[in-house]
């Protein structure tokens, strides 16, 4: 993939947002805010940080 985008880039977004606001931005806000990465990166991103919520067993950090 060219460019500064990537599904990290998603990530931290999804994360700086959890943060600040308590909550995820969902598929649309995603592809708003990164009309340049494919679907596939962004969907990447959402991946990669509901593993960071998640705990042993399949149960969800609170």
């Amino acid at each position: 993939m060219s460019g500064p985008w990537s599904k990290w880039s998603v990530y931290e977004y999804m994360r700086h947002t959890f943060m600040r606001a308590g909550r995820a931005p969902d598929l649309p806000e995603l592809v708003e805010n990164f009309p340049e990465v494919p679907l596939s990166e962004i969907k990447e991103g959402m991946k990669e940080f509901q593993l960071t919520l998640s705990i042993g067993g399949g149960k969800r950090a609170q």
